[in-house]
């Protein structure tokens, strides 16, 4: 199977699936208050100056698996911007095939082509699971 998943950047028709992953990752840090739209990814994603992008894991079908969204820091000590990974999420029934593993590689690669030298990410302290993934 995971040979069947290509990790690509977003694309505009990605759009309802993204809102869905993001929505999933926001239910299960406990969050409710989901509000993201169609319009809101399109203006924010898609225009000339993104405030995010995503790398995603997608299983065909329009459907993807996994997503690990990233926004710019734009000013850092060292005068240049860093990439932030804000989400790293793969579907319950996909986890344990390597996919959240390829989606970091794929964040990696898309650092190193865009002349960011790394990029940086945070782990909720209640979420176990995710500190044993990065260790």
């Amino acid at each position: 199977m995971e040979n069947e998943i290509i990790i690509r950047e977003m694309r505009v028709q990605d759009i309802p699936e993204l809102l869905r992953l993001m929505e999933a990752i926001v239910m299960f840090e406990g969050d409710t208050d989901f509000n993201l739209s169609r319009s809101d990814l399109l203006n924010r994603g898609f225009c000339n100056n993104p405030q995010f992008g995503a790398i995603v894991a997608d299983a065909g079908n329009n459907r993807l698996v996994g997503i690990a969204v990233h926004y710019i820091i734009p000013f850092m000590h060292n005068l240049k911007p860093s990439l932030m990974l804000k989400w790293l999420y793969v579907d319950s029934n996909q986890r344990g095939k390597n996919i959240g593993k390829r989606l970091l590689k794929g964040l990696a690669h898309y650092a190193l082509n865009n002349g960011y030298k790394k990029f940086n990410w945070f782990v909720l302290g209640n979420n176990v699971e995710a500190q044993k993934f990065y260790s």
